[in-house]
């Protein structure tokens, strides 16, 4: 199934991205936690953020 994980500035609340993530292809029930999983990847990945600032967003999905 494909949700969106908001990833949200914690100080001020901003939204600063937004991932679809698709895992639909899992033979398993999927968790929230491998959606957090899949869309911090894509944000470090695509340079929304450091590793090092992950304790700085929140990921909510949609």
């Amino acid at each position: 199934m494909q949700r969106t994980v908001t990833v949200i500035e914690k100080i001020t609340g901003r939204v600063i991205g937004a991932y679809p993530v698709d895992l639909s292809g899992q033979d398993h029930q999927t968790s929230d936690d491998q959606y957090f999983a899949k869309a911090f990847e894509a944000a470090v990945d695509g340079g929304l953020i450091t590793a090092a600032e992950a304790h700085a967003v929140e990921f909510r999905l949609e």
